[in-house]
């Protein structure tokens, strides 16, 4: 198994992590009713798993910072670069509201939303593409 497929099964991993965080605190706000625990333990779930999705996605970057580079001729490359730059921005916007700013907690479904989206994003201009590339050309692409 190649670096390149290993960073793909990690950034599908965070992804789902991260739809299972979306639906948990969509249960914290009252939302909807699918885990049978009470908010207390959903809360630390949230919080775990987000550290899991924060070191996944630091490794990742840092892969794809040391070993990979910006085409500007390239569009999926180019937003792949913006999204994943904005993901890693609003994921410390995120904890340092959380740790050290608390009266910006009124708007942390806000930046929660932001960090979904942008995480999206990267993911689609990732995954997405190398397993449509795979499919496609009969063999995974790399660098």
């Amino acid at each position: 198994m190649d670096v390149f497929l290993l960073k793909v099964v990690g950034a599908s991993l965070a992804f789902g992590l991260a739809v299972l965080n979306l639906l948990i605190m969509l249960q914290l706000y009252g939302k909807v009713r699918l885990f049978p625990w009470t908010s207390e333990s959903l809360a630390w779930w949230h919080r775990r798993q987000g550290d899991v999705i924060l070191v996944l996605f630091v490794v990742i970057a840092y892969h794809c910072l040391k070993h990979g580079y910006i085409d500007p001729d390239s569009p999926r490359v180019l937003s792949h670069s913006v999204f994943g730059s904005l993901t890693l921005a609003v994921i410390a916007l995120k904890l340092v509201v959380v740790r050290w700013v608390p009266r910006w907690m009124e708007r942390i479904a806000v930046i929660g939303g932001a960090l979904f989206a942008a995480t999206t994003g990267t993911v689609l201009t990732s995954v997405l593409w190398y397993f449509v590339t795979w499919i496609r050309e009969g063999s995974r692409p790399g660098y």
